[in-house]
């Protein structure tokens, strides 16, 4: 009988790791574009799957993942305005992160701020 207990105590806490492992990561965007901001969208996903923020012009796809419990890193892709950039970010709970470009004339800024919520 105690083995069975045992069993299912490990069995249990090895569930608990896999729930905490699948947690959603809430991110704040702030999407700026020459000096105005066009959208602050707030999207949870769960850590290492990506999400996307369709735009008029393109996207930002976004991949998170937890560092722990002071940090999570974003892998961007995004297509915007021409371009096309792949940057990856670092960022904690009260460090946000922010991405800054031209495009390819010059004629547009952009800048896209993201913080992580909790």
């Amino acid at each position: 009988m105690k083995l069975h207990q045992l069993i299912v105590i490990a069995c249990l806490i090895g569930g608990a790791s896999v729930t905490t492992a699948q947690e959603s990561i809430r991110l704040q965007f702030e999407i700026v574009k020459d000096g105005s901001t066009v959208a602050t969208p707030e999207v949870s996903v769960i850590s290492g799957t990506t999400g996307t923020i369709e735009l008029d012009r393109g996207r930002i796809a976004f991949t998170p993942t937890q560092r722990g419990s002071e940090s999570v890193a974003v892998a961007f892709d995004v297509r915007l305005a021409g371009k096309r950039l792949q940057p990856h970010l670092v960022i904690g709970r009260s460090e946000p992160g922010t991405l800054s470009w031209q495009s390819d004339t010059g004629a547009e800024s952009f800048t896209i701020r993201v913080s992580w919520i909790r």
